[in-house]
């Protein structure tokens, strides 16, 4: 008999109108905005769209890190390891988003790193080379097949199923719920709009020239954020929820 189908954990303009807003906003910043002022105040290093996406992958490493400890406490040593990877790679990806600091303190790049870092920046995944796709393009590319695949298809297709994980098992906790299915479908593909007009065009017309690599960056984290803040409310569900009394 199959389980009743997953419901989502967050009220609606969590999971479907935050998502769209974040993504859209910048369609509508650049239609009332001159290039030079949106990208001063949005794409800019200390722009809003490159620090929102530090802070909010800095809230879902903190999430993560909560939902590890939470984990090990339990004694479930596979879903603890789980929630620490994820904690790291959030912080891989803030870290190297910041250029660990230094896009926001502003330090000179040495002279040595400069010559290996093809934007001359203290980060890793700009490398020259072979190294700068194996810790760019490889990982980018994975976590939005991951993000697709993961946090849009297979719940939708649970929910067409009207199936469910175990409760308390391993799926049920690390994967994602419907909650997921709207921003698992824009973050992957969300610079898709302007690759089409560049291809097609040659060029990208105003007002889709957003710059998509940077607000897809974004739309990842805002996926990872929302995928964890998930997980930390049914944490939260789980614990409130009254112990059946002795017979």
């Amino acid at each position: 008999m199959p389980h009743q189908t997953d419901d989502t954990v967050l009220p609606r303009w969590a999971w479907l109108g935050v998502p769209l807003a974040i993504y859209f906003a910048h369609y509508v910043a650049r239609a009332v905005l001159d290039a030079p002022v949106y990208d001063a105040w949005l794409l800019h290093e200390s722009g809003l769209t490159e620090v929102g996406t530090v802070i909010v992958l800095a809230m879902a490493c903190i999430g993560g890190v909560v939902a590890t400890v939470w984990a090990f406490q339990r004694g479930d040593r596979v879903l603890a390891g789980f929630f620490a990877l994820f904690s790291l790679g959030c912080l891989y990806f803030g870290g190297e988003e910041a250029s660990w600091g230094q896009h926001w303190f502003g330090w000179a790049t040495p002279d040595q790193w400069r010559a290996l870092n093809n934007q001359a920046e203290t980060n890793l995944h700009n490398s020259n080379s072979l190294a700068g796709s194996l810790l760019d393009q490889l990982p980018r590319n994975l976590l939005a097949i991951a993000m697709l695949v993961g946090g849009c298809i297979l719940p939708i297709r649970r929910w067409l199923r009207g199936r469910s994980y175990a409760q308390g098992s391993f799926g049920y906790w690390a994967m994602p719920t419907f909650d997921c299915v709207v921003i698992g479908f824009v973050a992957p593909l969300a610079s898709i709009p302007e690759k089409l007009f560049e291809a097609a065009l040659g060029d990208v017309p105003y007002p889709f020239d957003i710059d998509g690599g940077e607000v897809k960056e974004l739309m990842f984290a805002v996926f990872l954020c929302l995928y964890i803040v998930t997980v930390l409310v049914r944490i939260r569900r789980k614990a409130i929820t009254p112990r059946p009394s002795a017979a």
